[in-house]
């Protein structure tokens, strides 16, 4: 029970007041071209807004808005479009605000201290600011909030910050890009296409179907047509200004398509000021739909991100941080760096290099993983620097490298793929240090060492894989400096690991082509990867690299977020060894064979019979729809003979039973003379690293069917090996036999195979256990 109580008028009376005044600060105007609106042009509206309360200007489409230079400060206000006409209830098309046929100017202006605004629903398009002019759309110069929310920027020109100019003075200013807010098709003459941040300014762009693209910054004085500044096509921050870009974007992603001369994407550069960092922040929100930087173009360097910190006169040093978690970089080209590059002006004062930091919390660097920040789903393509391609702006290929890092600079990189990338190198360092965890280098092609760093740089390493690499030169890796390896795989036949110059060198349990060059620590054994050849370089279950080192503490996933130190089951491997070398923790035993369901090939199978096999897009039985399967098929074939396609030999993980299986199926005719369809195998007690060398020590066959339409045999082939017939090199070669059943001479042989499996069989297994009965 709750008690009336009694105020006082001396108390209730100045409330009351207090309220209604503060409800009659805040105004609603309507501006339009009907009878309902309050106000014509939207200058009118916002010159008789009230000094104090929180504001409201619906913007109808019963007018058009031309010519459009609005200027407008210290308020807090809410403009929105969306209204047909001044008395609609809203949810129409964006009002457009256009700055074509006006004076040179911004199509918005906001300045002074404390603003609180809200654009929503509207098209700033077409500001033309003189080239030395900031904020083509919007020129903000002062503190406060300015929100986009379902916003488009497009068409702008300015000579910094093409399509909004954002500078924090005189207190903090912060930008948020909201969903639905698209930046693009903006130009500035020299820095800044999309946005520039200055100052103490921040940007958050971390809500859904927000994007940057298509922006340029021409870097050009147009008094006499030579290049001048042009950094940051799609952003550009400034120290001390910094930027929280978390959106999983629209289309092809969240910084798409800019052009700039450097960093057609990002520019993150210090300022003259001196005394601060300028700090880009790139996270995922979306597990599902990582960040992505797409498509970049810089003419000069830093196709994707490009950092550079200044010398800032008397009032000290600058400097530059890109703090990087699950996202993907990718597409982007630039005559050096495609990818990221990173420079500073002055060389040798570490406090105030550019520094790159990549699913790295480093406190003491000033970066950390944002609250909010998710890892990607697994599954998901991310924490890639794929495709990206150095070369100039006629096309031609140069000497660069997807990234680049020179003069002090620092990159950390954890879980990090650098995959099909085209250059002289995927990473090259200059007086820098580089360190690289949980690192894959895959499926690049490069026309001199993989990786090279020189002027004393330093390399580390760890939990790393470098295969399947096209590398023209003589060497992977070119070092001045010192280098630690550890726990890692360097496997580039035919290439030397190594050639060094100064520094020391550190090298643990590293599995490598050529050893020669690396010295103790490093060992031949053939790491056994899936398919190099077409980048994938995880660990097959009978890797001698899996299961290889002990725990690692407080390092427990690999690049692919999956968990570390997972010792599978059925491994032979000394009490303690749990943890995979390279980039990639093995999960499970399976799959043993690859490429059972021919989705689009027939790849990792080898030809027995040449001419024998084809893959065969309109039969399919396992995989995808329409996935395929092998047809086998020979000619002047008699009855009898014995038709071989294509095999998979397949080295065992350990001792214990396999069960083999799969789908076949027979041409056209008659249960009598149609042909069958059969799984040969064949087990090697010792078949060398080549999986097939020497006689078989026990064979068989799996009939599958000689039915026109796909069968599974009922019941698979069971092959055991004991633990006394086991080695390291025990393998289980499978292969496609069709059996030549007709009647007539000569004969066409004909069969098709999909959904091929080898499995190790879990002696728990009860359905294994009872013979399938």
């Amino acid at each position: 029970m709750i008690s009336h109580v009694s105020f006082p008028l001396s108390v209730v009376l100045p409330v009351v007041l207090a309220i209604a005044s503060a409800e009659a600060a805040a105004v609603q105007f309507r501006v339009g071209g009907d009878a309902a609106c309050s106000h014509t042009t939207l200058q009118a509206a916002v010159n008789a807004l009230p000094a104090s309360g929180a504001h409201e200007i619906r913007i109808a489409n019963s007018a058009t808005y031309t010519a459009q230079a609005i200027t407008l400060s210290s308020r807090t206000v809410t403009m929105t479009g969306g209204y047909a006409t001044c008395d609609d209830s809203g949810g129409g098309n964006r009002a457009l605000l256009s700055g074509a046929g006006g004076s040179s100017n911004s199509v918005l202006t906001i300045g002074g201290s404390g603003n609180d605004i809200i654009l929503e629903n509207l098209n700033l398009i077409r500001g033309d600011e003189v080239s030395s002019g900031n904020g083509g759309g919007i020129d903000f110069r002062g503190s406060g909030t300015l929100t986009l929310r379902n916003v488009g920027i497009s068409q702008n020109y300015a000579g910094y910050g093409g399509g909004i100019h954002f500078a924090g003075e005189d207190g903090s200013a912060e930008l948020r890009i909201e969903a639905g807010t698209t930046i693009l098709l903006n130009t500035a003459q020299y820095s800044g296409g999309g946005v520039r941040l200055e100052g103490h300014a921040t940007m958050i762009m971390t809500a859904p179907n927000t994007t940057i693209a298509d922006n340029d910054a021409l870097g050009i004085n147009p008094v006499n047509n030579q290049p001048m500044y042009g950094t940051g096509g799609g952003v550009m921050v400034v120290a001390p200004a910094e930027a929280y870009i978390a959106s999983p974007g629209i289309g092809n992603g969240t910084i798409v398509g800019n052009r700039a001369r450097y960093g057609g994407g990002i520019g993150i550069v210090g300022s003259e000021g001196g005394g601060t960092r300028a700090t880009a922040y790139l996270y995922s929100i979306d597990p599902a739909q990582p960040v992505r930087v797409y498509g970049n173009r810089a003419s000069n360097t830093g196709g994707g991100i490009y950092l550079d910190s200044v010398e800032g006169g008397f009032s000290g040093l600058s400097g530059s941080t890109l703090c990087s978690f699950d996202v993907r970089i990718d597409g982007n080209i630039a005559q050096e760096g495609s990818a990221l590059y990173s420079d500073s002006d002055f060389g040798t004062i570490d406090s105030y290099g550019s520094w790159m930091f990549i699913n790295s919390d480093v406190p003491a660097y000033g970066c950390r993983r944002p609250v909010g920040s998710v890892r990607c789903a697994a599954g998901v393509v991310c924490n890639t620097v794929d495709g990206n391609r150095t070369q100039d702006t006629a096309g031609n290929a140069t000497a660069g490298a997807a990234i680049v890092v020179q003069n002090d600079g620092v990159l950390t990189a954890t879980r990090l793929g650098l995959r099909n990338n085209v250059g002289a190198h995927a990473l090259r360092a200059f007086e820098a240090r580089i360190w690289l965890g949980t690192a894959a280098f895959a499926g690049n092609t490069v026309s001199g060492p993989l990786l090279r760093l020189e002027d004393e740089s330093t390399l580390n390493l760890i939990d790393s894989t470098l295969a399947g690499n096209a590398i023209s030169a003589a060497h992977v890796v070119s070092l001045n400096g010192s280098l630690e390896m550890r726990r890692s795989i360097l496997w580039q036949p035919g290439k030397t690991s190594l050639t060094q110059s100064n520094g020391g060198r550190t090298v643990d349990t590293v599995y490598a082509s050529e050893v020669a060059s690396l010295g103790g620590g490093a060992s031949p054994t053939p790491p056994r990867l899936v398919d190099p050849e077409r980048g994938d370089v995880h660990l097959r279950a009978a890797s001698p690299a899996v299961d290889r080192a002990v725990a690692i503490a407080g390092n427990d996933i690999d690049l692919e977020h999956r968990p570390r130190d997972r010792k599978l089951a059925v491994v032979p491997r000394d009490d303690g060894y749990v943890r995979d070398l390279g980039a990639y923790e093995r999960q499970t035993l399976a799959p043993l064979l690859y490429n059972g369901d021919f989705d689009a090939d027939g790849n990792l199978w080898t030809s027995v019979t040449p001419g024998v096999s084809t893959w065969d897009g309109t039969q399919n039985a396992a995989g995808a729809a329409g996935s395929g399967s092998i047809k086998a098929t020979q000619d002047n074939a008699t009855p009898g003979l014995r038709v071989t396609g294509l095999h998979q030999c397949i080295h065992l993980p350990g001792p214990g039973t396999y069960a083999l299986n799969g789908y076949g199926r027979s041409g056209a005719g008659t249960s009598v003379t149609r042909d069958a369809v059969y799984l040969g195998w064949a087990f090697r007690r010792t078949g060398s690293e080549s999986c097939t060398s020497g006689p078989a020590t026990s064979s068989g066959n799996l009939f599958l069917s000689n039915a026109s339409s796909w069968q599974r045999a009922p019941n698979p082939a069971l092959i055991t090996v004991s633990a006394a017939d086991w080695t390291t090199t025990s393998s289980i070669d499978i292969t496609h036999v069709v059996v030549e059943n007709g009647i007539s001479v000569p004969a066409t042989t004909v069969g098709w195979f999909d959904g091929i499996t080898l499995e190790y069989v879990d002696p728990n297994d009860t359905l294994f256990r009872n013979g399938f009965d």
